[in-house]
């Protein structure tokens, strides 16, 4: 049985934050239910500007990319911009001992 798909009108913004990987996908109902998620999102190709920088995970960020954006640009919201620059689909594959490029990011 295929499941019914329908626009909600719903802004991202409206439901979270400014730096959010999903306020340009569009907000659906689906199922009988109606049930309220969002498009599929699709990955970003990070391509390099000469303003990275560059760091060593620890064993004390392993799987928490949140926590190095948080050190690096005062805030959480950029855990998955690191994620894509480095081409990790997981905050699994973020493990202790990987060299990772740390995107330019002026924007939360």
């Amino acid at each position: 049985m295929t499941q019914i798909i329908e626009q909600t009108g719903i802004l991202p913004s409206s439901l979270m934050a400014a730096g959010s990987r999903y306020l340009t996908q569009d907000i659906i109902y689906y199922g009988e239910k109606r049930l309220i998620t969002f498009a599929t999102y699709k990955r970003n190709i990070y391509i390099p500007n000469g303003k990275e920088k560059v760091m060593l995970i620890t064993k004390g960020t392993e799987y928490r990319p949140d926590l190095v954006s948080y050190d690096v640009y005062g805030f959480v919201d950029n855990w998955w911009k690191i994620l894509e620059a480095n081409k990790m689909k997981d905050v699994w594959e973020f493990i202790a001992g990987k060299t990772i490029l740390l995107p330019n990011v002026v924007s939360v």
